[in-house]
């Protein structure tokens, strides 16, 4: 259903990769124009001005360079962002299964990265890494210190829903299928587009594990054709981060809501990776299979 012929797509693939980067730069530079007009407005409320910022940046840095790229480099947008297919029941409901199954897995990565010691050489860089993760976290913090039950709703919609819609977007979408539909190998694809998305949230010290997201996410859009599928992952990934921030913060205030990882003991961390690979397996083999009814 997915699947593009020569004829429905214009311009060579280094062409449509440099159409999408300059789009993508000049959003990206507008972003940054409104995020500080923003912060000069709403000087004595920063959370107003952040919440703003962010949905401008989904707008204006993901969403806008995904469409209007797709909308130039063919005559069958929908079809080239992947977004005909509607998700298949069954995957919802795997990918809702490994998102709780995979905590402990995902918890003892996260943590390992977190705290992954760098040699002396390079000891400006980490100062100057472990500073971004600090503000990155500040950011975040500022968004969900407030414990309202229409902050909560705010933030899953802005948090949540806008940025796993915007970025699945920009990234599987229109890049990933970008590389595919331009004759890229779907693995290195997929690879390639995991390691940018991580890049470009500039946080070292939690590179790997948004790299192995950003490459699950790819997955998903593989195996099943449609890009709600990755949509609906992420969505569910932020929600539960917002959430959970939201709950600590409500049970014990502000501060408790703090950037250090949990190491999770050995044992259920092996038994969510054995848990999260056979979910894994059944979405490829689900998908599979509706692939094959439907040519059939």
């Amino acid at each position: 259903m997915n699947s593009m012929k020569k004829s429905d797509l214009v311009l060579s693939l280094p062409q449509r990769l440099i159409l999408l980067f300059c789009i993508f730069l000049i959003c990206y530079i507008l972003t940054m124009v409104g995020a500080y007009v923003l912060g000069r407005l709403f000087a004595g409320d920063p959370a107003k001005a952040l919440r703003i910022s962010a949905v401008l940046q989904d707008l204006l840095t993901f969403i806008i360079p995904a469409v209007v790229t797709a909308l130039l480099v063919t005559r069958r947008p929908a079809r080239l962002l992947c977004m005909m297919r509607p998700p298949a029941l069954t995957v919802i409901l795997l990918v809702t299964a490994i998102l709780f199954i995979s905590i402990p897995l995902q918890e003892n990565i996260i943590y390992w990265n977190y705290n992954i010691e760098l040699p002396q050489s390079m000891a400006a860089f980490e100062q100057a890494a472990r500073k971004m993760e600090d503000a990155a976290f500040g950011t975040m913090k500022e968004l969900l210190a407030n414990t309202s039950v229409l902050s909560l709703i705010v933030n899953v919609l802005i948090i949540g829903v806008m940025a796993g819609l915007s970025e699945e977007l920009l990234f599987r979408g229109c890049f990933q299928r970008l590389l595919t539909t331009g004759g890229v190998n779907v693995h290195a694809a997929i690879w390639i587009v995991a390691f940018c998305f991580s890049a470009l949230h500039f946080q070292f010290f939690g590179f790997v594990p948004r790299m192995l997201l950003g490459a699950y996410f790819g997955y998903l859009l593989l195996w099943t054709g449609s890009v709600w599928v990755p949509v609906t992952a992420h969505i569910l990934n932020n929600v539960m981060f917002v959430v959970t921030a939201w709950q600590q913060a409500r049970l014990y205030g502000p501060d408790a809501i703090d950037n250090e990882p949990s190491l999770w003991p050995v044992h259920y961390a092996a038994l969510s990776l054995v848990g999260t690979a056979i979910c894994i397996y059944a979405i490829y083999r689900v998908s599979k299979s509706e692939k094959t009814a439907a040519n059939g």
